[in-house]
């Protein structure tokens, strides 16, 4: 690649599909169908909570949480082929239906080591029908894996708020900085991703962080993302259905009905944060690189070098579509640092020489705006 022509950015659309892994076969031969090249996989769980009866039924119902094996995937395409890509999704994987999976495309600034070509099927897709929510928003929580596990979960579920998709990484950085509080701190990071309604965000991430005790030193961070449309999994419970149709497909007709989702907007107390207030909209970037798998460290340090405070590194595959490859997976490492915007220049030029020096290696860097991003930090 001519160094006159490196780096090129481009707003793309990074879409995010997650299915229950018996779905998995059934995603991967349909976003073939559509002449996707290649798609990032990451090993996810999805909690619901289980309902059910106590001692004959004196004692009303008990809870208890339930996980099922899920598959993150992710691809990127150009912007204007988004929307009709998520209704041909939501089409073709029933994921209007509650409990079918979670589908949602955001805008991101991208450089990429090859460009992914258009889709070629897009012109022949059907109309679009129904309706996809656009005031929606994602909340990403890391947390350190010390007993606590699932507590953001089970609490987005008590509240309501949609089905939390988790998945595990990797500390990296952050951990060689922080003297003898480190071997309080595990290096095993869960990362909690929820969809909500936009105007619920900042309430719910208030609650988050008081009920889920994120004020405390290694607590983890919560910061907020713009989703550009989507479909949510509403399916929160599982357990015997008692009338014709489950509250969460009631919920979903009306967010149909009503095309989006303020009208289930709720009231909250206001009542104030303990420890440090969570920082104001788009003072944040989220920088996502893509990697081969062992390449990570490069660009950690590269980052860390340039005054991020540390990254969390996830294992994913990129598994081909196209059958030309001669292994269909390919070990990758996706990390995510979460920087303030003044550090957004000179860390994307780090890492973007870094990924210069790798050209060929199908990497990639993404960048989004974060809001309100929620952390404890040691005094």
């Amino acid at each position: 690649m001519p160094a006159d022509s490196w780096p090129t950015w481009e707003t793309r659309a990074r879409i995010t599909l997650a299915v229950h892994q018996a779905q998995s076969e059934q995603a991967l031969r349909t976003l073939a169908a559509l002449g996707l090249p290649a798609v990032l996989i990451e090993k996810a769980r999805c909690v619901r909570l289980r309902l059910h009866n106590r001692l004959w039924r004196l004692l009303g119902l008990d809870m208890e949480l339930s996980d099922s094996p899920m598959e993150m995937f992710r691809w990127s395409v150009a912007a204007a082929e988004a929307m009709p890509l998520l209704h041909h999704l939501a089409r073709a994987l029933d994921l209007r239906t509650p409990g079918n999976g979670t589908l949602y495309a955001q805008e991101v600034r991208e450089c990429a080591a090859l460009r992914p070509p258009a889709l070629p099927a897009l012109p022949g897709l059907a109309p679009p029908t129904g309706h996809l929510p656009t005031d929606l928003t994602l909340i990403t929580g890391i947390q350190s894996v010390s007993g606590a596990e699932d507590t953001l979960p089970r609490l987005a579920l008590l509240l309501g708020a949609g089905v939390p998709i988790v998945s595990r990484g990797q500390g990296a950085g952050v951990r060689d900085r922080l003297g003898l509080i480190r071997i309080t701190i595990p290096p095993e990071k869960e990362l909690v991703q929820l969809i909500v309604p936009t105007h619920d965000a900042d309430g719910l991430q208030a609650l988050l962080i008081e009920e889920g005790r994120l004020d405390r030193p290694g607590g983890g961070i919560l910061y907020q993302t713009p989703v550009r449309a989507g479909l949510m999994d509403s399916l929160l419970r599982l357990g015997r259905q008692e009338h014709a149709a489950s509250l969460e497909q009631i919920i979903a007709a009306i967010d149909d009905l009503k095309q989006g989702t303020t009208w289930r907007k709720r009231v909250f107390d206001g009542r104030p944060l303990p420890g440090r207030r969570p920082t104001a909209a788009g003072t944040h970037r989220e920088i996502c690189f893509v990697c081969p798998d062992g390449d990570g460290d490069a660009f950690v340090q590269a980052a860390m070098e340039a005054g991020a405070p540390g990254a969390t590194l996830s294992r994913v595959q990129l598994v081909d579509l196209t059958g030309q490859a001669e292994s269909r997976n390919m070990a990758r490492e996706r990390g995510i640092i979460c920087v303030p915007a003044q550090r957004e220049a000179s860390l994307l030029e780090a890492l973007s020489r870094v990924l210069a020096a790798n050209a060929d290696s199908h990497g990639l860097l993404q960048v989004i705006e974060a809001s309100f991003l929620f952390s404890h930090q040691a005094s």
